[in-house]
């Protein structure tokens, strides 16, 4: 499914709850579901191209490997194959208890902080960004206004997510 298809659904149900709205609303909540629409709309398009962005650079160096073989996570975590299909070599608790200390022995802040320096393209997307700062300024601009329904605003920043989970379940069976 192509990314313009997606779009082109989304827009379309947003004309389409924006007609409603104006018939039988007025004004004021097609204002409230436009804003939270796009908010909505910009943090997850925001999110999905950030983290595209990011499966795609972790990806490019990976390697397919045979199914047999361990690759450098299943190492790491698993050092001594505790958790293989077959375990030949039965351990004793004093063995047990000598490789849980080894293991959180090793366990450091450095490897979290990395792998959140690794991710940090995904969060800081531009759409992302844009799609929060227009959440929260469209909010306060209808607030202070005394333009803000609640309810309204909810339902129009639900559109996208709701939208999202049709069209995954209708990519899902085609």
């Amino acid at each position: 499914m192509k990314i313009s298809t997606i779009l082109e659904t989304f827009l379309a149900i947003n004309i389409v709850s924006s007609m409603v709205a104006i018939v039988f609303f007025g004004f004021d909540v097609v204002l409230n579901l436009q804003v939270a629409f796009f908010s909505s709309f910009f943090i997850i398009l925001g999110s999905f191209f950030g983290y595209r962005k990011n499966i795609l650079k972790q990806s490019e160096n990976y390697i397919i490997k045979d199914e047999n073989e361990r690759d450098t996570i299943d190492t790491i975590d698993d050092k001594f194959d505790l958790y293989g299909e077959i375990n030949e070599n039965e351990l004793s608790d004093e063995d047990v208890k000598e490789i849980i200390k080894e293991e959180r022995s090793k366990q450091n802040i450095k490897d979290s902080f990395t792998n959140t320096m690794k991710s940090l393209s995904s969060v800081t997307s531009i759409y992302r960004i844009m799609g929060y700062m227009l959440l929260v300024i469209g909010f306060f601009f209808l607030n202070n206004n005394q333009l803000l329904i609640p309810i309204a605003y909810l339902l129009g920043f639900l559109i996208v997510p709701i939208m999202a989970l049709i069209v995954n379940l209708k990519y899902i069976k085609s």
